[in-house]
C-alpha cells in the first residue's frame, strides 16, 4: 500500500500547475481560520479537509457514488478522535502532495508511502500501513517468481508511486511504463500493451477479480514493510502531525485499526503485537 515518488509526465505537470494556481486562495483561507483552527493545525476550525484518490481499491475508491475504503474509514475515525469533521475530496494521486503543500488540504490519505523525496515537500505522520508489492501478469507472459524474468518486458507502474521510484531496484532490466492511475494500467495489461503491472499486492487482487477470464496471477511479491504509508501534512505542521500520531495510537489501542485491516485486507496475514503500527520508514527515523 504504497503509492509514491516524484510526479512525472504531462498530466502531473498540469495537475501541479492547477494546484499551484488555486493554492494561494487556500493559503489565505488557512491564515484566517482563527485560534481554534491554528491550535488544531487545520485551515478551518472544526474541519479536517482530506485529499484522497477514488480508484485505489481497497484503500480509497468510489462505490455507489460514495468514497469508501481502508483509508477513508481510518482517517475519518482519526478526525473524529480529534473532534474534527472529516471533509474528503478526491484528486488524481500525482496532485495530492502539491495540494497539501499549497494548503488546499490539511492532510492527504491515499496509501502514500513515506520517502525522502516526499519529505522534502510535506511532513508525515507515523506509518500506519505496510504490506506487499506484487507484479500482476498473465500466465503466458513468461514472468515467473524469478525477478530476472522481467528483464526486457514492459511493466506498468502508477506514475509517482513507490513502485515507480524503486522499479529499477526491485525489477532490474524491466522496461517501465508509467500510467496516471490504476485503471489505465490494468487496461494496458488487459489489452496486452504491457506484460505486467507492478503495484500494491491488494489492489492487484481486485484487478485479477475484475478480469477472471485472463487468469491473472502475481508470481513476484516483494515485502513493503520498509515503505509504510503515512498521512501527509503541510511542511512544518507539527501540530497536526502530532495530533494524528496520537489518534493513530488510540485507533490501534482500541482495536479500530485491526478491525478495518481485517475488513479491507481479508486475504493478508493478520499483524499482531510488534507488527502493529506505528511503523517507521527505513532510513526516515
Amino acid at each position: 500500500m504504497t503509492k509514491f515518488g516524484s510526479a512525472r509526465g504531462v498530466i502531473a505537470a498540469v495537475a501541479l500547475s492547477l494546484l499551484t494556481a488555486t493554492g494561494c486562495s487556500a493559503g489565505s483561507a488557512a491564515g484566517t481560520g482563527g485560534s481554534s483552527a491554528t491550535s488544531a493545525g487545520v485551515a478551518h476550525a472544526g474541519v479536517l479537509k482530506i485529499g484522497t484518490s477514488n480508484n485505489m481499491k481497497p484503500y480509497a475508491y468510489e462505490e455507489n457514488g460514495k468514497l469508501t475504503g481502508f483509508e477513508i474509514d481510518l482517517i475519518s475515525a482519526a478526525a473524529k478522535r480529534l473532534g474534527l469533521q472529516p471533509q474528503i475530496v478526491s484528486l488524481d494521486f500525482s496532485g495530492l502532495l502539491p495540494a497539501v503543500s499549497n494548503r488546499q488540504f490539511d492532510v492527504a490519505a491515499a496509501a502514500i508511502g513515506i520517502t525522502a523525496p516526499r519529505k522534502k515537500m510535506v511532513d508525515f505522520s507515523d506509518g500506519y500501513l505496510a504490506g506487499y508489492f506484487g507484479v500482476l501478469t498473465r500466465a503466458e507472459s513468461g514472468i515467473t517468481s524469478a525477478v530476472a524474468s522481467v528483464k526486457g518486458k514492459r511493466i506498468a507502474v502508477l506514475q509517482g508511486s513507490i513502485e515507480d521510484a524503486n522499479a529499477g531496484t526491485f525489477l532490474p532490466g524491466a522496461d517501465i511504463v508509467r500510467f496516471p492511475d490504476d485503471n489505465s494500467a490494468d487496461l494496458a495489461l488487459k489489452n496486452n500493451r504491457v506484460a505486467g503491472f507492478f503495484n500494491d499486492f491488494e489492489p492487484n487482487l481486485g484487478i485479477a477479480k475484475k478480469y477472471p477470464d485472463l487468469h491473472l496471477k502475481q508470481p513476484i511479491t516483494i515485502p513493503a514493510t520498509a515503505f509504510p504509508a503515512g498521512w501527509a501534512v503541510r511542511k512544518g505542521n507539527t501540530k497536526l502531525a502530532g495530533r494524528l500520531n496520537g489518534a493513530l495510537k488510540q485507533l490501534v489501542g482500541d482495536g479500530t485499526w485491526l478491525k478495518l485491516y481485517k475488513k479491507y485486507f481479508p486475504q493478508d496475514p493478520v499483524p499482531t503485537g510488534s507488527q502493529l503500527p506505528p511503523y517507521t520508514a527505513k532510513g526516515q527515523s
